[in-house]
């Protein structure tokens, strides 16, 4: 990974030496310096823009038989229903339930609320049962749906799936299509589609393929982290290296010298975006306009230049 020494107090301290030596730390909240260097770092870091510095590479296989688990016991308590089970099921998961002998939860649709390898709950509008020995049959209804671990994503960039023989020898990639909904489907076939689906806020995230897998197909995703939450003034600028330093300074600047009504601030505001589209290739018109909207309406760049064509026509 490329390195990463340069702290925010670094480029604080050399903004005060271009700002008349005003202090941009005010008191304990650390502002408007720690929000300057967060907006961008969550601009750099945010789409369109994709870096190589700040991907990771995650792999699961899709498998068409979906999981079932068989309880031993079940308990309801204040609407929460306890199945002790040997499972693998995770948060979110749908199930549905057969062969019990407590009998509202034969063919009744449950999402598993909290789960460990040895049980899980789910929220049910039954009365209180106390724990009875039941060996009723748990089903995941899908076979879509697939949690692995991902820390700080944030989106997709693109995503493949491996076709196998019937021996398991690799045949093909196939390119799979990036949506961020995707509904339950039945029938079976290749998957086309993956989607982030649901995220457990423990860093566990649940990404839908659709249409369900007919057999097991690997699937390698290719994804951005999203940007760290910035707490001190003490961290370093990471995951943002020390060569992109010209351009994460541009947009510190940008922003403080606009919040003391500095008129240099859209001269820093022009570095700024200049330098980071600079080093972000492969971008499209519509992306490259799309960003620099958004900056300038934050920025109020755009009233600006408004101001600076109606002057112009005025002469």
């Amino acid at each position: 990974m490329p390195i990463t020494t340069k702290t925010i107090g670094d480029t604080i301290n050399f903004c005060k030496r271009l700002s008349f030596n005003r202090n941009p730390v005010i008191g304990n909240s650390l502002e408007p310096a720690l929000t300057a260097a967060q907006l961008v770092m969550d601009t750099i870091l945010s789409p369109p823009f994709t870096w190589w510095w700040n991907n990771l590479e995650l792999v699961f296989t899709a498998n068409p038989t979906p999981t079932t688990a068989t309880a031993t016991n079940i308990a309801i308590t204040a609407g929460v229903l306890t199945v002790t089970a040997t499972n693998t099921f995770v948060a979110g998961n749908q199930v549905i339930g057969s062969g019990f002998t407590y009998a509202p939860l034969n063919g009744f649709l449950l999402q598993i609320a909290t789960a460990s390898p040895t049980g899980f709950t789910a929220l049910v509008p039954f009365q209180n049962l106390s724990s009875v020995a039941d060996a009723g049959v748990e089903t995941n209804v899908t076979t879509q749906d697939y949690t692995i671990v991902a820390p700080q994503f944030s989106h997709i960039e693109h995503a493949s799936i491996l076709d196998l023989d019937a021996a398991g020898v690799p045949t093909k990639w196939w390119e799979l299509t990036v949506k961020n909904n995707l509904a339950l489907e039945s029938s079976q076939n290749r998957p086309e589609f993956i989607g982030p689906h649901v995220e457990d806020g423990a860093g566990n995230m649940t990404f839908r393929l659709f249409s369900s897998p007919d057999k097991k197909y690997p699937v390698s995703l290719h994804v951005q982290l999203s940007p760290p939450i910035l707490t001190s003034i003490n961290q370093t600028w990471a995951p943002l290296p020390d060569f992109m330093e010209s351009v994460f300074t541009w947009g510190f600047m940008a922003l403080i010298w606009q919040f003391a009504d500095d008129p240099r601030s859209q001269y820093a505001n022009n570095k700024f975006t200049a330098g980071l589209l600079a080093r972000a290739s492969g971008l499209t018109e519509e992306e490259r306009n799309i960003f620099l909207n958004n900056w300038d309406m934050l920025t109020q760049n755009q009233v600006i230049k408004s101001q600076q064509g109606n002057q112009a026509r005025a002469m």
